[in-house]
C-alpha cells in the first residue's frame, strides 16, 4: 500500500522528536518491503531500508513540499536498493521475497520468487512498485527518476518475463514485434 501520511506529521517531523519517530515507523515497512523485493536478501534489504530511512531523515529539512513526500521517499528507497543490487549482483535469499511481497500460497510464492529473480534490478523495482505498491507508470517514473517511457518499457519487459516464467505455454523468446511493438 502506498505511503499516505498526514502532511501535518511530515511538517512536525522536521522538528524531530516523537513526530520524526512516527514518520520513520510509518516509512519503514514499505522501505523494507521494496528493498527485499528488489534485493532478494532480507539482511541486505534491512540494511538498505535503514540507510534509506536515515537518508530521508537527513534530507527531510530540504523537502520543499510535504505533499510530495511519498514519491520523494520512494525515490530514495528505490535508488538505495538499486545501488545495493548493483554492488551485490549475486545476492541469495530468494525465500524472503514471497514473504515480503506476495500473498500467494507457498507453491505460487516459489514460482513468483523464481520469476522475480530472473529480472534485472530495475525491472524488479518497476514490477514491485506497479504490482505490489499499486503505482502507475507516472508514479513509478517519479519514484525512480526514470522517464515514463523507460518505466513503461521496463514494465513491459518485466511483465513478459514474468508471464513466460509463470506460464509454461508462453514462447521462450520474444519476436521483434513484441519487443518494439510501435516500430514498423
Amino acid at each position: 500500500m502506498p505511503l499516505a501520511l498526514d502532511s501535518d506529521l511530515i511538517e512536525r517531523a522536521r522538528d524531530g522528536g516523537d513526530a520524526l519517530d512516527a514518520l520513520v515507523a510509518a516509512v519503514w515497512p514499505e522501505a523494507y518491503r521494496i528493498a527485499v523485493g528488489i534485493l532478494r536478501d532480507p539482511d541486505l534489504a534491512e540494511d538498505v531500508a535503514q540507510d534509506a530511512c536515515a537518508a530521508i531523515v537527513r534530507s527531510l529539512p530540504s523537502l520543499k513540499n510535504s505533499g510530495s513526500f511519498a514519491s520523494w521517499s520512494y525515490r530514495t528507497i528505490v535508488n538505495a536498493a538499486i545501488t545495493a543490487a548493483r554492488r551485490h549482483p549475486r545476492v541469495q535469499g530468494l525465500d524472503a521475497v514471497a514473504d515480503a511481497v506476495t500473498t500467494f500460497d507457498s507453491s505460487d510464492a516459489i514460482d513468483v520468487r523464481n520469476a522475480l529473480a530472473g529480472l534485472s534490478a530495475v525491472q524488479r523495482a518497476v514490477a514491485i512498485l506497479h504490482y505490489y505498491i499499486g503505482f502507475d507508470s507516472r508514479e513509478i517514473a517519479i519514484a525512480t527518476s526514470l522517464p515514463s517511457s523507460t518505466v513503461r518499457f521496463h514494465l513491459m519487459l518485466a511483465r513478459r518475463a514474468l508471464r513466460r516464467a509463470l506460464s509454461p505455454d508462453e514462447p521462450a523468446t520474444l519476436s521483434p514485434d513484441e519487443v518494439l511493438p510501435h516500430v514498423r
